[in-house]
């Protein structure tokens, strides 16, 4: 039984764990704030400092662009503003390597600027610590990064339908249905809890 006025703070001391080693909660499936009163009955995930250190967390957004358009047009890139507001909501050291805002008007570029682009920015996938493609349609330049994402030892989470495709199944450590559920996991403190700690470990090995 939860005493009244008790917090997650006071949860962990009578869990005897030490100050500082709890830096998050989730209460209920959702990440609260430290100081927030529980409720019996109350479902709480206290959650420890993010492996690493107070380095941030290198995430690379990968996904589709151009698809299979015959015109030098992109498909929407809303996701890409979805997945990096709420990575900097919930991981305020994060660190986004996102091609597309980076070069925002890629598909106005010369052969030799859109050459260097390409080569560089996939290259960037192997340095990240996680990458992240958003594949609702098959996408070449994101399988290209996924696999050298794969090759840097980064921790790879697909959201696609695709998961009998062999680029996917046999590089992704996820594969998520859609966008909702990524964004449910940082909600519920599992990204922070699960994913990441995992995501720093691959990279290490």
């Amino acid at each position: 039984m939860i005493e009244t006025g008790a917090t997650a703070v006071h949860l962990a001391k009578q869990l005897g764990i030490e100050d500082g080693l709890v830096t998050g909660v989730a209460i209920n499936g959702e990440t609260a704030e430290l100081d927030t009163i529980l409720q019996d009955g109350d479902k709480i995930s206290l959650f420890p400092p993010t492996a690493g250190g107070s380095e941030p967390l290198r995430v690379f957004i990968a996904g589709v662009m151009q698809a299979d358009r015959h015109d030098t047009l992109l498909e929407s890139q809303d996701y890409r503003l979805q997945l990096s507001e709420a990575l900097r909501r919930h991981l305020p050291n994060v660190q986004l390597i996102d091609p597309w805002a980076e070069n925002p008007n890629s598909v106005d570029y010369d052969d030799e600027q859109a050459r260097h682009t390409f080569l560089t920015m996939t290259a960037k996938a192997s340095e990240a610590d996680l990458l992240i493609a958003y594949l609702p349609m098959p996408s070449m330049g994101t399988a290209m990064e996924m696999w050298q994402a794969y090759q840097g030892n980064t921790y790879i989470i697909a959201i696609t339908p695709f998961v009998h495709h062999w680029a996917i199944r046999f590089t992704a450590n996820e594969i998520l249905p859609d966008l909702d559920s990524l964004l449910e996991w940082l909600e519920n403190g599992r990204f922070q809890q699960e994913i990441i700690p995992a995501a720093l470990a691959c990279k290490q090995s």
